[in-house]
């Protein structure tokens, strides 16, 4: 099974999902929609996690631990 990247044009701001072998991991690769190189972005699966604005979602708890 090949991943699957999110590509994001920086061109046209359009953003595209291509499966690529493991050995093209962080080529770019041709924007469908305008033909410019795309970068890609994050690793998809963790892309729309909510980790990113994990502070922002929660309410701030005391620390009763010192872990």
């Amino acid at each position: 099974a090949m991943p699957v990247y999110t590509y994001r044009c920086s061109d046209c701001d359009e953003q595209f999902e291509k499966v690529q072998p493991m050995s093209r991991a962080g080529q770019p690769h041709e924007c469908p929609d305008c033909g410019k190189e795309a970068e890609p972005t994050v690793a998809g699966a963790f892309e729309n996690n909510s980790t990113r604005n994990r502070a922002s979602n929660f309410p701030k708890r005391k620390r009763y631990t010192n872990w």
